[in-house]
């Protein structure tokens, strides 16, 4: 009897937010955890110039918000021996990723949002449709180890809006969907997390706009992520 009352009296993991029980969220990284829309911009935009190719920053940005091909945007249709300089190109990115990310950063105030979900035994995981060197940042910054999961484009899984990539984030999680949120900047993330059954959080420090964010209708919109434990109600 003794053991049967102290575990009724132990909580069970997590917080309660919003009628349920949230056990788990999934985080974006670019534009959600880290100060890197830009940077694609500079990526691209270094790798087209070496091919005396100008391009806008909409011609990356808003392919990205939409999850349009860049390619399609940023190579004129008509380019002679197209598909060569996208090849060519695809060569050049990799080493061009490495350099520029090397001034990304983790937004200000992310490990206090971090740790506070920790204390609360929430688990917590990263994904992002990107290369693998948009996480660094949370490795070099030391945020690693507060993530049970991260996952990139490297697994495998199909880009958002497919939720598969979130589905199997939270399976390596242990939290089932109806447990669980999604947190991201743009309306791929809003729909992903939709498609996988979990709660969403929108927030508007990346390529989403407040209309594209609104339009998905999110269960909620927050301005930044180190909003969420005001969100959530743990401060």
């Amino acid at each position: 009897m003794t053991d049967l009352f102290k575990h009724e009296q132990i909580e069970s993991p997590g917080i309660s937010w919003s009628g349920k029980r949230i056990e788990g969220i999934v985080f974006d990284v670019d534009g959600t955890l880290t100060n890197s829309i830009e940077a694609y911009y500079e990526v691209f935009r270094e790798v087209t110039s070496r091919f005396g190719i100008q391009i806008r920053k909409e011609d990356v940005l808003e392919p990205m918000a939409t999850g349009a091909l860049i390619w399609d945007r940023i190579i004129p249709k008509d380019l002679p021996d197209r598909d060569k300089k996208i090849r060519q190109f695809m060569d050049v990115i990799p080493q061009v990723y490495q350099e520029v990310f090397e001034q990304v950063h983790p937004f200000t105030g992310l490990e206090s949002v971090l740790k506070g979900l920790e204390e609360r035994a929430v688990r917590l995981g990263a994904l992002t449709s990107a290369r693998a060197v948009a996480v660094r940042p949370l490795y070099h910054h030391a945020l690693s180890h507060y993530f049970k999961v991260i996952m990139t484009h490297e697994d495998g899984f199909p880009q958002k809006p497919a939720p598969h990539g979130i589905l199997e984030c939270l399976r390596r999680m242990e939290i089932h969907p109806s447990h669980a949120m999604v947190v991201g900047d743009s309306a791929l993330d809003i729909r992903a997390g939709k498609a996988a059954g979990t709660l969403t959080v929108g927030v508007l420090s990346g390529i989403g706009s407040p209309d594209q964010l609104e339009a998905e209708a999110p269960t909620a919109i927050i301005n930044h992520v180190t909003k969420l434990l005001s969100l959530l109600n743990l401060e």
